[in-house]
């Protein structure tokens, strides 16, 4: 070995620190927001009823969360081909449907009966329950910050699992779909989404 090749090397051994340094000082900053966050919320009551009121009566838009983070902490992985996905999925699917009606504030697509409803759009699932005039509903919060309301579905997915694009979401009750897209809190037109 010559001298370039120790230098090569002494060059990528000085990287590979700077990385796992860099990885674990945003780990340590992360930790210390989450403490003075803690304690800022326990000494002051106002505070903790307002967060308490933001977190479960209204919406987290997790997409604003992962954009800041990403702006300023940089991804969450030190080193991009750290994470290689080998998977393949099985289910990839578009939306069918035989026709479409509005309804509310929303859409009624016709579909085959136990129709298997494919994601529109990636993100994580946000809510899993029954909404009055609905049904039985799951909402995705899409990762460009638009929340999906798929109603009348049978799913096996849980609570803040990321579904990707195309996924299985579940199978429809009957030969109905609702769907309803909903950003800032307001309802929004379904066109543009299917």
């Amino acid at each position: 070995m010559d001298y370039t090749d120790s230098k090569f090397l002494k060059e990528k051994d000085r990287v590979k620190k700077s990385g796992f340094k860099s990885f674990f000082n945003k780990i340590l900053f992360c930790i210390l927001i989450f403490l003075i966050a803690l304690i800022v919320v326990k000494g002051n009551p106002n505070i903790k009823e307002k967060l308490y009121s933001y977190i479960y009566e209204n919406n987290i838009s997790f997409s604003k969360l992962h954009d800041l983070y990403d702006k300023y902490l940089g991804g969450i992985v030190p080193f991009d081909n750290v994470l290689v996905d080998d998977t393949v999925a099985v289910f990839k699917e578009n939306l069918e449907y035989e026709e479409k009606k509005d309804y509310n504030s929303g859409v009624k697509l016709v579909v085959d009966n136990n129709y298997l409803v494919p994601v529109i759009e990636s993100g994580i699932v946000v809510y899993i329950g029954d909404k009055e005039g609905y049904g039985n509903t799951v909402i995705i919060q899409q990762v460009d910050g638009v929340d999906a309301w798929y109603s009348n579905v049978d799913t096996n997915i849980s609570l803040y699992d990321y579904v990707e694009k195309g996924s299985l979401l579940g199978n429809t009750k009957d030969n109905n779909l609702y769907l309803y897209f909903q950003k800032d809190g307001k309802f929004i037109d379904y066109k543009e989404y299917i």
